[in-house]
Formats: C-alpha cells, structure tokens, sequence
C-alpha cells in the first residue's frame, strides 16, 4: 500500500510532542543534580543532559516553524499571517502570561510557607517586576541564559519573537533558500550567541515547509546514515565532555548531533507509526504545553523527588535509578493534574494549554 507521507509527517509530528516534553523534565532534573554526581550517576547526567535530551527544544523550534508556514508555501498573504497571529495569541501569549502569573504566585506561597514574611508587593519586587514576564534576571532575553518566573517558558518567550518576525523569514528565505540558511548555521558555529539556536531550527522548520519538502518523506531514505551519524555524534559528544576544553569543538559536535538527532527522532517515530508499532495518543499529545509548563512552578520536581527518596534506597545504584524514576514520577503528577483539571475546569484548562478542544484529549 502506498504511504500518504502527509498523514504520516502529521502522526508523526504529534506523537513527537509528548516523548520531547519528557526530556525537557529530564534535561532540568539532570541540571539538578550533576554538579555533585559523580561515577555512574554522572555519565547519565552527561549523556541527558548534555546530549539525548538537548533535542527537545530545538525539535520544538523545528516544528514551530514548519507549522507555521502552512497555506504560505505559494506566496505571502497578510489575511492568513493575520488569522495565523490571532490563533497564537490564544495558543502561546496567553497560556504564557496565565502561567508566568501562576508561578509568581505559587513560589510566593512557597516561600511565605517554608518561613519567607515578605509581602505579595515585596515578592514583585524580587521576582524582577514586571521584567519576571520575560527576565527575572533582567538580562536580554532572547538567545540567552535569561528567564522568565516560569523558567522553562524561556522557549515560549522565544517563539513568540521569532513568530513575529516571520514575514522577515519569509523573505530571507525566498531571496537567499538554502544558501541563507548555511551563512545563518555558519554564524551559529562562529560566533557565541550571533544566531540563537531556537531561531536557526525555526528557520529550518520554515525553510522545509516553504520549500513544500515533507519532513518525514525526505528523511525517512536516509534513516540508517542519520542514526549512525546520531549514534557517532553522541559519542563523540559524552568523549569530549571529559577529555577537551574547547568550546568550538563541543559546539561543533553538538550541532551534528541535532540536525542527524532530530532527523533520526522524525524517521523513528515515522518507522515505529508506519508499522503500526505504536499510535498517537491525542491526551498525551496534548499534555505537552502543560508538562512543559508545570513540571518547575507547581513544584512538582520536588514532591517527586521527595516521594522517590522514601521509596529508593540511598546508594549509587538507587541514585542511579531515581535518575529515572523521578523524572516519569513528574510526568505522571502533571498528566494526573490535567485530566483532573480537564474535567474540572475545562475552559480554564484550555486556557492554560492554548486549547479549547479539550474533548479532544479523551479520544
């Protein structure tokens, strides 16, 4: 039977989702612990953190930016950029200031329990003020080591620029196509922080929609060479966390690694959907933006952490497993929180997760 690559590309987008949701509560659960890891423990914080787990966010830009040039392919139009603009004001602002809220509250009401006496004035104050929307720290916020109160939305932050500034990408990419997008990885590589990272994926994205590529239907001929060069890239990317101090080099690998990771997650999970060894699960599809948001300000983390040291024997094997364990531990809170929120509150639900199909999430 011929395969729809579009239907496939769709299925495979959305299973994506939830898979890369987990590794970003991985990748900050390891950030957690690795400064006092050590033998096996920290081969595992180095192998996530600074490896598997790193394809979450760029993967995120990637399909930001695909998706978003949908029915633009042809030629530029205001009315669907416009109608486009509108769907992300209720898909990412909102959810992104409702949830910046929520953490300036919630850690508020941590701190006045663990002891703090400050006043909800004085907390806006130290939160940054109105700058915790985009930077507690105050530094620049995009493309850097800045984040909002809600930490993990720095990634929201982003995409929300670089949705503004699509009709520029647009024409970048018509006047210059692939060339454009070499001169900007080039400058990724050359110069620190010239090219954020989150925009250059964004582009890409763009670039294979714009250039009408389907993503799967292209990598997936390719699929061997992309998981050996992931494979090797992975490697030399652990290897070189021990034995070398240069910044370059690590860049270097680090980047062969995500364009061939991110290609290798696309074929995968086309493979894996294709032979119908897996399917898309619509609620956990859908409990990406909210994992992605909760798993930090609802201090979720450490609940779980908490439960897994009551329950895992305190050694370097059991240290080892809660490597693991408190991280799905976190999800399971937040899939938990949703679907009793969902049937609870299901507006404001859809309000928290950009969605207002929130039926949809049960099929």
């Amino acid at each position: 039977m011929q395969t729809d690559w579009e239907i496939l590309q769709s299925k495979t987008i959305d299973w994506l989702r939830f898979p890369m949701a987990v590794a970003v509560v991985m990748l900050h659960y390891s950030k957690y612990v690795f400064p006092e890891s050590e033998g096996a423990l920290h081969f595992l914080c180095i192998l996530f953190q600074e490896g598997l787990c790193r394809l979450a966010v760029p993967c995120f830009f990637f399909i930001s930016g695909f998706l978003f040039f949908s029915k633009l392919e042809e030629k530029w139009d205001w009315r669907i950029w416009q109608d486009k603009m509108g769907k992300r004001f209720r898909t990412l602002l909102i959810p992104y200031l409702l949830w910046n809220l929520i953490a300036f509250f919630a850690l508020w009401l941590y701190t006045r329990a663990t002891g703090d006496s400050a006043s909800l004035s004085q907390e806006f104050v130290n939160r940054g003020g109105i700058k915790m929307f985009w930077s507690v720290t105050g530094g620049i916020p995009v493309g850097s080591q800045a984040y909002p109160v809600d930490g993990p939305l720095w990634f929201i932050r982003d995409l929300i620029l670089y949705i503004v500034l699509t009709p520029v990408v647009f024409i970048f990419i018509r006047w210059t196509k692939i060339y454009g997008l070499l001169v900007l990885a080039m400058a990724y590589l050359a110069v620190n922080r010239l090219v954020p990272e989150g925009f250059l994926f964004f582009v890409s994205g763009a670039f294979f929609r714009l250039e009408k590529m389907n993503i799967v239907e292209t990598l997936y001929p390719v699929r061997g060479w992309l998981y050996v060069v992931a494979l090797l890239s992975l490697t030399g990317l652990v290897l070189i966390q021990y034995n070398s101090d240069s910044d370059f080099w690590k860049k270097l690998i680090k980047f062969v690694f995500l364009l061939s990771g991110i290609g290798s997650s696309f074929s995968g999970a086309a493979s894996l959907l294709h032979t119908g060894r897996t399917r898309v699960l619509p609620f956990l599809a859908g409990s990406s933006f909210f994992i992605f948001a909760a798993h930090e300000v609802l201090i979720l983390q450490q609940i779980a952490t908490l439960a897994v040291q009551l329950l895992v024997p305190q050694t370097p094997l059991g240290a080892c497993l809660a490597f693991f364990v408190i991280p799905v531990f976190t999800v399971a809170i937040c899939l938990g929180l949703l679907f009793v929120l969902q049937r609870l509150l299901p507006r404001f639900t859809g309000l928290l997760t950009g969605s207002r199909k929130i039926k949809n999430a049960y099929r």
